[in-house]
């Protein structure tokens, strides 16, 4: 989470429930000064979405659309595949931290990464209907 006197940028990966970082209550406040909020993490669909405030995802054609509240204008930057517009950098930063668990696959029996993968596709295999 990053912010800015009049912005709020949300890139947290979201695994509960948390409170709300932003919602109607508080956009309502007459003296809020923040005018921005970019959610790069694009919980829209997502029932814990920390941030309840919009149910769309914007695009790079259209990038911001208003959030309805009352007191002064806020606007949503909500684009789902946000990193891709900065492609190179966030193909770096995915292979980063990517590559530590890859060079443990030899080690995928006893390594925790690949154990809770394994018990994971186990887990998931054992709902997919007979």
């Amino acid at each position: 989470m990053l912010t800015h006197p009049n912005s709020f940028v949300n890139c947290i990966y979201l695994s509960q429930k948390i409170p709300p970082f932003v919602n109607k209550e508080t956009l309502g406040q007459s003296n809020r000064v923040l005018s921005v909020i970019c959610d790069v993490s694009c919980d829209t669909t997502n029932p814990h979405n920390p941030i309840p405030v919009y149910d769309i995802n914007t695009t790079f054609d259209k990038p911001t659309t208003p959030i309805e509240c009352e007191g002064p204008r806020c606007t949503m930057i909500s684009i789902d595949h946000l990193p891709s517009l900065l492609p190179a950098e966030s193909s770096e930063a995915f292979s980063a931290d990517l590559l530590p668990s890859l060079m443990e696959l030899k080690n995928k029996e006893s390594h925790p990464v690949w154990k809770r993968a394994e018990e994971l596709f186990h887990k998931k295999v054992e709902t997919l209907p007979k």
